[in-house]
């Protein structure tokens, strides 16, 4: 018998990724998503979040779901405004799911939340398992109330999964594309000293500690980071040699940066070494554990 994986934002970077590799692993995978897709490549059905309503149709005989949603973090300049929409479309999200799922008495096997490393705040060279306490700020503020939001589906009695993602790496989208940017003029950037730890996952890898997780229906906590976190000035320095570029490595100055991007500095100045050894412990192998190896395949 075929099983359905319900995605929250399935239609965006990650989701459609994922989407496309549970397809192939076998699941039958639908979408809730803003707007109506009658012609998109996964069924999808309507969600207004802010509003707290959803096709009830999207969650029939539904055995597994997955909460990708949530604003950009670094889309735009955090204003007040802003933050709280990047925290309530995050906790309002996993709300509304937790309504429906509750009224139309359906009980996955699993549901998993994303979150982000961004809970662990700025922790220097501190190696951080999923046990250490949340750090201070705003992206920390924003993690610790999205995981407490999935409260709601574990009084359900739903078994809960919590990925906290590091930085994802496509060249097409997120954190790695902006950083590619410089070396069309044969520079590439760090910021401020480029001291601060990266914790970074090859986009397949990521897309398959999902998989992994529905897979073995784990429970709790789990880093979805590759196992060797590197130094900003480490991975400004690869970015050249992976596109076969000689580029010069610069710094951007911590002032600078506070200028430009204001309280948002935080998401490129802070440093999270996150450790991938509880994910491993339950049998998970990445394809890509090294960044040399990751920015060849994706770059190469």
């Amino acid at each position: 018998m075929m099983q359905t994986v319900l995605i929250g934002g399935g239609s965006g970077f990650v989701g459609m990724h994922l989407s496309r590799r549970l397809r192939r692993d076998g699941y039958a995978v639908r979408h809730l998503s803003r707007s109506k897709r009658p012609n998109a490549e996964f069924p999808t059905f309507q969600w207004d979040v802010m509003a707290g309503t959803a096709e009830d149709e999207a969650f029939t005989g539904v055995d597994y779901v997955i909460n990708l949603t949530g604003a950009g973090i670094a889309d735009e300049r955090w204003t007040e405004a802003r933050k709280q929409v990047i925290i309530s479309s995050r906790t309002q999200s996993t709300q509304l799911l937790a309504r429906s799922l509750e009224r139309l008495d359906v009980r996955p096997k699993l549901y998993i939340s994303a979150s982000a490393i961004g809970y662990y705040g700025d922790r220097g060279e501190q190696l951080l398992t999923e046990q250490d306490r949340p750090g201070t700020g705003f992206l920390s503020e924003s993690c610790v109330a999205w995981e407490q939001s999935t409260e709601a589906i574990a009084q359900l009695g739903i078994p809960l999964c919590i990925n906290r993602t590091g930085i994802v790496l496509h060249p097409e989208a997120g954190a790695l594309q902006k950083m590619l940017l410089p070396l069309k003029v044969w520079t590439s950037t760090y910021f401020g000293d480029g001291q601060q730890y990266y914790s970074w996952i090859h986009i397949e890898d990521i897309v398959s500690v999902y998989a992994h997780m529905l897979q073995h229906t784990l429970t709790g906590v789990y880093n979805g980071t590759a196992p060797n976190p590197v130094r900003n000035k480490q991975f400004a320095e690869a970015l050249g040699p992976a596109i076969n570029k000689k580029a010069v490595v610069l710094p951007a100055p911590v002032p600078a940066l506070k200028v430009a991007l204001g309280e948002m500095s935080h998401t490129v100045l802070d440093s999270a070494r996150c450790s991938a050894a509880k994910i491993e412990a339950t049998g998970f192998r990445f394809a890509y554990p090294e960044l040399s190896q990751a920015l060849e395949q994706l770059l190469g």
